[in-house]
């Protein structure tokens, strides 16, 4: 059961990837064209179906590893790809070189969004302002936006990198609500992560959503804890 927004609220903080804009389709896209460009099929068994899943697991694992700190992005953005093509039995003399530019040049333009996530901003810009808070690289998620039709509907965006600090920090969001002038009170959350989105925002003292899509439920009874969403429009509606 959902909890309606308490009528102290003044701002809806979303999280951006996976939910609002589709990051797996979008990364998912990207990284096929960066296969077929260059022609990866050429030096490795692995096919292009293999070579996306096996990127999206070392990816993962790395932004795990920025967000607690323990790397840094340069390193993020160069060893997520030159750890998969190593994987995959390519030499290194065969990797292709800055393709970690290229993915970054393509991917972000792409505009494939979740489910009702336009029509949902536009609903919730109706009522209330509206923050992105999100664990990315600044230049990146501008484009993201500018290029899906996000932007107009956001005050501003937080990003890990602007701040030099990652959500689940409680931080991140702290500066969120200083940037936004409002209390925790004066602020929803909703966000697809459970560790970095829902537990931050939660450990923040914001009431918190779990967009769920279609990740396997969670136990967690708290005051701050607003419920699951499987559908945009549902949120919008509280």
């Amino acid at each position: 059961m959902l909890k309606s927004f308490p009528s102290s609220v003044k701002w809806v903080f979303l999280d951006l990837d996976n939910t609002l804009w589709d990051f797996d389709a979008n990364a998912n896209e990207a990284l096929k064209e960066l296969y077929r460009r260059h022609s990866l099929h050429l030096h490795t068994d692995y096919h292009v179906d293999q070579f996306v899943s096996l990127y999206q697991d070392v990816n993962a694992a790395y932004w795990k590893r920025y967000e607690r700190g323990e790397v840094s992005k340069e390193v993020l953005r160069t060893a997520r790809f030159t750890d998969t093509f190593d994987a995959m039995g390519i030499p290194p003399v065969l990797q292709p070189a800055d393709v970690w530019q290229e993915y970054l040049d393509i991917c972000p333009i792409m505009t494939l969004m979740m489910p009702n996530a336009l029509a949902a901003l536009e609903k919730l810009s109706q009522r209330y302002k509206i923050a992105l808070l999100t664990n990315g690289f600044e230049a990146t998620q501008q484009t993201k936006i500018a290029c899906s039709g996000i932007a107009p509907y956001v005050q501003f965006m937080v990003t890990s990198e602007a701040l030099g600090i990652a959500k689940p920090s409680p931080a991140f969001f702290e500066k969120a609500l200083l940037q936004a002038n409002c209390t925790a009170e004066e602020a929803v959350y909703l966000g697809d992560t459970w560790d970095t989105d829902v537990l931050g925002g939660m450990g923040a003292g914001i009431l918190t959503y779990w967009y769920r899509r279609e990740q396997p439920m969670r136990d967690h009874e708290s005051a701050h804890f607003g419920g699951v969403v499987d559908d945009l429009m549902a949120f919008v509606q509280l």
